[in-house]
C-alpha cells in the first residue's frame, strides 16, 4: 500500500484533528479501493485514534439527544475512524476528523442539524447571468448511470448557494496550443470562464457539480459532468475537476466557540487559474 506523504494538518488538539486532504485520495476504506485511504493515514498517523487512548472526559462531548440507534460511542468512532464527513476523491481541502468518540458525536449531530458552514471554490464554464443565488433543486441517482447523480423530481432536497468572484473572458490560444499542442481555434467552444464560491446548505453527493451544470455552468475538469467536447479539451490543461473545499466553520465539541479552519488552493489549480488570466 503507497503510502500518502501529501496529506497535511491543519489544526490538531486533544479534541480534533483538521486535514488539508489532497485531490486523488479517497476517504474510506472499501474492497474497491486500492492505495491508502484517509482512513487507513488516520490509523497509521495518529496514535491516539489508533490505540484508542481518548480523554478521561470524552463521554462529557456526547450531545444530550444521543440515543444508541446505530451503536455506542465507541462502535461508531471505531468504524469510521473519527471521520466525520466526505470529500469525492478528486475534490481537495479542508477536511474534519474527531480524535474520539464523544467529539465525533458532537460534530455528527452539527452536521445533521445542518449548522456547519462549509466553503467550496470551483472554477466553472461560461459567465453567469446572476453573479449570486441559489440552485434549490432535488439530486437523485442516474437511472441510466448509478454512479452519476442528476437533478430528478423525486430526488433527495438539494440547496446550493454561490457567488461569482471573478469572471476570466478567455485564455491566451497561442499558449494554449504551446502548452498542450493543440489547435489555438478549437478553443473556440468555450465561453471564458468564473471562478465561483459556492456554500452547500445541504450534502448530497456531487451536489456542487451537478448543481453547476444543472445553471449551464459545470467544472472545469470534470470529465462526469462537463460533456464530451469540452471535457476532452480540459483535460488538456486541468488535470481534475477544479474543486477545492477551502474552509469550514463549526462549534468546536469541547470549548462551545465557532472555529474556522481554511485550506490553501493547492498548487496544480493554483496553475489552472494562472493559466485562464
Amino acid at each position: 500500500m503507497a503510502v500518502q506523504k501529501n496529506i497535511t494538518i491543519l489544526f490538531e488538539d486533544q479534541d480534533l484533528l483538521i486535514l488539508h486532504k489532497p485531490a486523488g485520495v479517497v476517504v474510506n476504506r472499501a474492497q474497491t479501493v486500492v492505495g491508502e485511504t484517509i482512513q487507513d493515514w488516520i490509523e497509521t498517523n495518529i496514535p491516539t485514534v489508533a490505540k484508542k487512548e481518548y480523554p478521561a472526559d470524552w463521554q462529557t462531548l456526547i450531545p444530550s439527544e444521543f440515543t444508541g440507534e446505530f451503536g455506542t460511542p465507541e462502535e461508531i468512532f471505531t468504524a469510521r475512524t473519527g471521520i466525520a464527513h466526505r470529500l469525492d476523491k478528486d475534490t481537495s481541502g479542508v477536511f474534519v476528523c474527531a480524535k474520539h468518540p464523544g467529539a465525533l458525536l458532537s460534530l455528527l449531530d452539527q452536521f445533521k442539524a445542518r449548522t456547519i458552514q462549509k466553503k467550496y471554490t470551483c472554477l466553472t464554464h461560461g459567465k453567469f447571468a446572476m453573479l449570486e443565488g441559489e440552485v434549490n433543486v432535488p439530486l437523485g441517482r442516474r437511472s441510466s448511470n448509478r454512479k452519476l447523480f442528476a437533478v430528478v423530481a423525486d430526488g433527495r432536497p438539494a440547496l446550493t448557494k454561490y457567488q461569482v468572484q471573478e469572471f476570466f473572458p478567455e485564455f491566451d490560444t497561442q499558449l494554449f496550443t504551446e502548452k498542450t499542442g493543440e489547435k489555438g481555434k478549437r478553443t473556440s467552444i468555450y465561453q471564458g470562464f468564473s471562478l465561483v464560491s459556492c456554500w452547500p446548505k445541504t450534502g448530497r453527493t456531487h451536489q456542487i457539480r451537478v448543481h453547476m451544470a444543472h445553471l449551464q455552468h459545470p467544472l472545469v475538469g470534470d470529465v462526469q459532468y462537463v460533456g464530451k467536447k469540452r471535457s476532452r479539451l480540459d483535460v488538456l490543461w486541468c488535470p481534475r475537476q477544479f474543486l477545492h473545499a477551502a474552509e469550514i466553520t463549526f462549534t468546536h465539541p469541547r470549548t462551545k466557540e465557532a472555529v474556522t479552519f481554511v485550506a490553501p488552493l493547492p498548487q496544480d489549480l493554483e496553475a489552472v487559474l494562472e493559466f485562464v488570466q
